[in-house]
C-alpha cells in the first residue's frame, strides 16, 4: 500500500482535492453572503426611504432626545453593518484567495516534516494559552507558589 501510495502520490492528490473542496465551499458561502447583503441593502434602502418620507411630518417637539438618537443610531448601525465601518481596515486580495486561504496554501505547500513541526508548535502554543487561562502555566507557578500570591510575605 505504501509503495502504491507513494507511486501514485495519493497523499498529495488527496490534499489537493481537499483544498479544491475548501475553495468550492468558500466560494459558495461567499456568494450566499453577497446575495444576503444585496437583499439587506434593498430592505435597508426601503426602510430609510420610508423614514425619510416621514421625517417632514415628525414633530421634533413631540420627540424626546432619546427618540431622535435611537432613530439615527438604528439607521446608522444597520448601514455600517451592511456597508462596513469607514474606520475598519480593509485588506485587498485577489478575488480567488483570502489572507487565510493564502496562509493555508503556504502551509499545504510545506514538506510533510515541516508541517508536522509547525503543527506541534501550534499545539504547544495553544496548550500554553489554555494553561494560562486556567491559571496553570509554568510562569505563574514559579511566580505564585501554591497558597500565596508571590513576592515577599
Amino acid at each position: 500500500m505504501r509503495k502504491a501510495s507513494a507511486e501514485f502520490r495519493w497523499l498529495e492528490r488527496a490534499e489537493a482535492y481537499d483544498r479544491h473542496l475548501d475553495k468550492l465551499y468558500e466560494a459558495t458561502w461567499l456568494e450566499e453572503r453577497r446575495k444576503a447583503a444585496e437583499a439587506d441593502a434593498r430592505i435597508l434602502g426601503a426602510a430609510i426611504g420610508k423614514i425619510a418620507q416621514r421625517l417632514p411630518q415628525l414633530n421634533a417637539q413631540e420627540m424626546t432626545v432619546g427618540d431622535l438618537i435611537r432613530l439615527m443610531d438604528v439607521a446608522m448601525r444597520h448601514r455600517r453593518a451592511l456597508f462596513g465601518d469607514p474606520t475598519d481596515t480593509v485588506v485587498v486580495t485577489d478575488q480567488s484567495t483570502s489572507p487565510l486561504a493564502g496562509r493555508l496554501a503556504e502551509f499545504a505547500d510545506l514538506p510533510a516534516d515541516q508541517r508536522r513541526a509547525r503543527l506541534a508548535e501550534m499545539a504547544a502554543a495553544v496548550t500554553r494559552r489554555v494553561q494560562a487561562v486556567e491559571g496553570r502555566d509554568d510562569d505563574d507557578e514559579e511566580a505564585y507558589p501554591a497558597g500565596g500570591q508571590g513576592g515577599a510575605a
